[in-house]
């Protein structure tokens, strides 16, 4: 077996909701004031850390974790996920989720396609369960490679032996450091990196038969 691992990002991936940050600013009425966080973190003015920490401060008053999950609580799994999954995980493949998502929506999903290893990112609570305002910082979005190695690293794998599986633009250097790279649908700058483009996860058992 040439591949060891497929490590899929979650967001517009696994699940249709493109990102759960912006279900969430949805939820409390935060989508516009929440923009300029975004467009700051893209123009490399602050760092992921602060662009969590930004976004965090305009859910007021700091709200407990569970009115959080409350909010992403009707996420969708992606059409023929399920089918894929498991079908990749009959075929012997090891499986991750790597994202800059949430780790409790990540959790979920994982737990639902039997997904053993999850990396993503965090919301600190206090001793009540109440948000303090800090992330927990794990994936930096753009950067899903660096975690995708240090994964490879402690399951005893290289990065050739890594299928990445991603649909945006923060998912370029997590394809590029992958054996295979998958992108799905028709982002421009993921179509420049990818080994392979599908439209959907109803091609991949196609896929999985050249790998």
């Amino acid at each position: 077996m040439k591949y060891k691992l497929i490590a899929f990002d979650m967001d517009g991936t696994l699940v249709e909701e493109t990102s759960c940050w912006e279900v969430i600013h949805r939820h409390f009425g935060t989508k516009e004031p929440a923009c300029p966080n975004l467009e700051a973190y893209e123009r490399g003015e602050i760092d992921y850390p602060e662009f969590m920490r930004r976004d965090i401060a305009l859910w007021q008053p700091p709200p407990r974790l569970e009115e959080v999950k409350k909010a992403l609580a009707s996420y969708t799994i992606a059409p023929n996920v399920r089918e894929v999954v498991a079908e990749v995980h009959r075929r012997g493949y090891q499986t991750a989720i790597v994202t800059g998502g949430l780790d409790f929506l990540a959790a979920d999903v994982a737990r639902e396609l039997r997904i053993p290893h999850v990396l993503a990112n965090g919301l600190e609570v206090d001793k009540n369960g109440r948000l303090t305002g800090e992330g927990i910082f794990v994936v930096e979005p753009s950067k899903k490679d660096v975690v995708l190695a240090q994964l490879a690293e402690r399951i005893g794998i290289t990065l050739s032996e890594c299928v990445a599986v991603g649909d945006s633009k923060y998912d370029v250097k997590f394809l590029e450091a992958a054996g295979l790279a998958v992108a799905i649908g028709k982002n421009p700058k993921l179509v420049e990196v990818a080994d392979v483009v599908i439209e959907d996860f109803s091609h991949f058992p196609r896929l999985l038969d050249y790998l």
